[in-house]
């Protein structure tokens, strides 16, 4: 059997590739432009029996997407969908279809291992979930990335310039403008992600752990105060998980 599975976030992709009970994995910048897909040369595209696919670009670009797939190999994507439960975990959405994917996979995927979690995703945006040990999911936050939120600094502002490249993650005042928007912002992001976890916290085990994906999940997990573990691939997993059978 040769599979491949897709987590397509807002700009960046990751995949997973078994060949021949072999497993190699990797990801990509499509920013919507799947010609991406072409350049990934561990994958024979041709020699593929299945594709999994969860992607959160929106559903008009899941048809484009497919025949961005189909075109390499002639092998029909299947795309998976939150829902209402799945695999032992209840969805708290009343539109259950509505909660992002990659947050129900990875809220799915957190449960299976731990049982009660909390999930924080430090993607484009930063999402954080929770789930209880009898796997009913609770809602979560949603609020601007550390990008997202220094993008909207500098368009909003007429002479605040970033040049972060030298500039090291800190919660520490800045000594610069460029310093100031980076501390500041990652101070906002962590005391975002503290506030939630303590008020989250009050309803799960003390034992629950908090999960930190997504792009920038080991630059704000380095200067977090709370006790955090790195799980990059949960939506992966999830998904693995969810399409078994």
């Amino acid at each position: 059997m040769r599979a491949l599975y897709l987590d397509i976030g807002n700009t960046a992709l990751k995949w997973r590739y078994y060949a021949d009970g072999h497993v190699c994995q990797g990801d990509a910048v499509h920013r919507r432009d799947w010609s991406c897909l072409q350049q990934i040369e561990a994958i024979d595209w041709h020699a593929l029996d299945r594709i999994e696919v969860a992607s959160v670009a929106g559903r008009e670009a899941d048809p484009v997407l497919a025949a961005a797939i189909v075109s390499l190999g002639q092998v029909q994507p299947r795309f998976y969908y939150s829902c209402a439960s799945d695999a032992g975990v209840v969805n708290a959405y009343r539109e259950p279809q509505r909660l992002g994917v990659d947050r129900w996979l990875a809220v799915i995927e957190a449960w299976h291992r731990y049982g009660a979690a909390i999930i924080v995703d430090c993607g484009s945006a930063l999402t954080l979930d929770a789930v209880t040990v009898d796997g009913k999911h609770l809602g979560g936050y949603i609020v601007p990335g550390l990008a997202m939120l220094e993008r909207s600094l500098i368009q909003g502002t007429g002479s605040v310039r970033v040049d972060a490249a030298a500039i090291e993650d800190s919660l520490l005042p800045g000594c610069s403008t460029s310093e100031g928007v980076k501390n500041g912002i990652m101070r906002m992001t962590v005391a975002f992600i503290t506030d939630a976890v303590v008020a989250l916290r009050q309803g799960l085990p003390d034992t629950a752990p908090v999960l930190l994906t997504g792009g920038d999940a080991a630059r704000v997990a380095r200067v977090l105060p709370i006790a955090t573990e790195l799980a990059p691939d949960l939506v992966l997993d999830g998904l693995e998980r969810v399409t078994a059978n």
